[in-house]
């Protein structure tokens, strides 16, 4: 079956087939129970070839844009899967081991795929495929909240030297190196666009709630924001990589909104803003 396939990558070369097999692995937490996958003698293996076709699809945005999506939704559903598996499970699941590196494998890929071309090209850089990048965002918050500590601890290591360099240039009066700036400010535009994505969910069942650490992230967000339009970036904005971090901005103020700001979400998230107080 699937696994033959995925141990040999036959007929997968064809892009047809291959769309139409990740929409197959795709189909697969929705017509089988997670206690009933993990059964299945080779499970094992399975999943672990699994995460490898994931991985490698990913690096393959170009090849593989379209087809990201049901990946992704395979690890969300079984992720959002894992509280109700009752009673013994008779082989390890491996998510635990597998599902950080699907989303270190997406942050990376989308950092690589700023080497493939021209920034101004618009009708390559994923960033711009606003329906589709959306669609592969929203399972972000199921396969991030599952290990929000790690995932997060994670995805501030990356954040962190990216704002940092991006306040260090709002210092200088001109930039020089007008691409190495670009290439930032898509980094960091990928980068709001996963927080943001991460807050809209606030709560799943099985997945951490952790305002403090949705405190965090959003903390860098907002030091990045205070110097965008500072110094030379106040005159970047006919700059497409600037107005692609500007739309980040956007979509994560809407995701920020939704869970955290109304009477009635800031009462039932005191932590948030207590920890925000102290950043």
């Amino acid at each position: 079956g699937t696994k033959d396939i995925l141990e040999t990558g036959k007929g997968l070369n064809d892009h047809d087939n291959y769309h139409e097999f990740c929409r197959l692995l795709g189909r697969f937490k929705v017509n089988y129970q997670l206690s009933e996958l993990v059964s299945i003698e080779g499970y094992g293996s399975w999943i672990k070839l699994v995460s490898e076709f994931t991985l490698k699809s990913l690096q393959s945005w170009k090849w593989a844009s379209s087809s990201i999506y049901y990946l992704l939704g395979l690890w969300s559903r079984m992720v959002t899967s894992l509280p109700y598996v009752k009673g013994d499970i008779p082989a390890p699941v491996r998510l635990d081991e597998f599902v950080p590196k699907i989303l270190e494998g997406f942050i990376s890929s989308r950092f690589d795929s700023l080497q493939a071309g021209p920034l101004d090209d618009l009708s390559e850089d994923p960033l711009d495929k606003i329906e589709m990048m959306q669609e592969q965002l929203d399972f972000f918050p199921y396969l991030c909240r599952f290990q929000y500590g790690n995932c997060s601890t994670y995805i501030m290591n990356v954040l962190d030297p990216l704002v940092q360099a991006y306040m260090e240039g709002a210092k200088l009066q001109d930039h020089v190196f007008t691409s190495n700036l670009a290439i930032l400010e898509i980094k960091l535009a990928w980068m709001v666009h996963i927080v943001g994505a991460i807050l809209k969910v606030k709560q799943y069942s099985g997945g951490e709630s952790n305002e403090t650490i949705d405190a965090e992230l959003s903390a860098r967000v907002f030091q990045l924001i205070n110097v965008m339009d500072t110094g030379s970036y106040a005159q970047r904005y006919g700059e497409l990589s600037k107005q692609r971090l500007e739309l980040a901005v956007l979509s994560f103020f809407e995701s920020f909104r939704k869970s955290y700001i109304g009477d009635q979400a800031m009462h039932a998230s005191k932590q948030m803003y207590v920890r925000l107080s102290e950043l």
